[in-house]
């Protein structure tokens, strides 16, 4: 099961994201109207960890069993060719500018960083997002065989994520005003930013809002441009006006859970632009445009045009077509050739 309309969604949080690391000293995007919400961009990597748990879902939720082999043998598919390929693509900048080059090597290369606190920006930095997903990944079979597949279970099940998110946020809000909390860059701010644990409630939320609508999708599709629209709007004026609060890890699920539930509902004018085949195929390279964002824009920074502007649009064509050719040469050939791989030994040598 699919929902192609909010594949546009994932390249839209995608170039949000590469705005924020690299563009955001830039007009327009430093311009009074607009640099709050260029400032809170980040926040489109908690969109692609709801929607990740949503779709997962919605792909195997009406399945009786979730086979854990073949699972993250699709899973590693998906998002470790072109993991690796951003990993390396990166690599010769480390040895040009002297960086050191130690044992962390090791956990990037394996997706482990995001564990480690005082690791977790090294290298090709944008990957520690998918170091957290692993995680997701790993769980999802466990999740959905032993609770979700079982419909005694729902309500406690509703009730348990409810309870873990409101427990996540107020734990983490906490915690960033505690002394154990030094700023930015420091060890501490790796934890409690970027740490898998931190980021569980938002897959869990997305695992329950694709659950929801498996029950009562189907009888509630119709028209709601409007509350789409609504629903941006109320994202604008959070981001303009956080009073205090901090959205990284979980807490715009308020709002971004009935964003992807509405869009996915949508009978109406968005839903039928954002099915646009270009559109959706934007979204299909979306994984690229996240992970080769860092080499890209380091590779070509030293750039002789004076208007940044112009110069930024160039890194981003760049980076667009680097992740078309990526997706049409890289991903997809390598993605079908390990789905092929026949893991039914590991389950007999497991039976033995």
């Amino acid at each position: 099961m699919r929902i192609d309309q909010l594949t546009f969604t994932r390249f839209l949080a995608a170039v949000a994201i590469v705005i924020y690391h690299f563009g955001k000293r830039i007009f327009p995007f430093n311009a009074d109207e607009v640099s709050f919400l260029v400032k809170h961009a980040n926040i489109g990597v908690s969109y692609f960890y709801i929607l990740s748990g949503f779709i997962m879902i919605i792909s195997y939720g009406r399945s009786q069993k979730v086979a854990p082999l073949d699972y993250y043998k699709n899973r590693i598919a998906r998002i470790y060719p072109v993991y690796l390929l951003g990993f390396l693509f990166y690599f010769p900048i480390c040895i040009m500018i002297n960086y050191p080059i130690d044992y962390t090597l090791i956990a990037n290369a394996t997706m482990l960083q995001s564990w480690m606190p005082g690791w977790v920006m090294r290298y090709n930095f944008p990957g520690w997002s998918v170091s957290v997903e692993m995680l997701f990944y790993f769980l999802f079979p466990l999740l959905f065989n032993y609770g979700y597949s079982k419909p005694n279970y729902r309500k406690a099940i509703f009730i348990g994520i409810v309870l873990f998110w409101v427990f996540s946020q107020l734990f983490f809000h906490y915690m960033i005003q505690h002394p154990y909390y030094k700023g930015e860059f420091t060890p501490s701010h790796e934890l409690l930013f970027y740490h898998p644990l931190f980021h569980l409630n938002e897959f869990l939320v997305g695992n329950l809002a694709g659950l929801w609508f498996l029950r009562q999708g189907d009888s509630s599709r119709k028209n709601y441009d409007w509350i789409v629209l609504s629903l941006v709007v109320l994202i604008a004026l959070a981001l303009k006006y956080p009073m205090g609060m901090n959205y990284h890890n979980g807490l715009f699920a308020v709002l971004l859970v009935p964003l992807i539930l509405f869009i996915s509902l949508n009978t109406g004018r968005i839903t039928q632009w954002f099915l646009h085949p270009k559109l959706v195929y934007l979204g299909e390279i979306s994984y690229g445009v996240y992970i080769y964002q860092l080499p890209v824009f380091y590779y070509l920074k030293p750039m002789p045009i004076d208007n940044q502007l112009l110069a930024f649009g160039i890194k981003l064509a760049v980076l667009l077509l680097l992740s078309m050719v990526s997706y049409r040469f890289i991903e997809i050939p390598l993605r079908n050739k390990i789905k092929k791989i026949d893991l039914r030994f590991l389950q007999k040598e497991r039976q033995l």
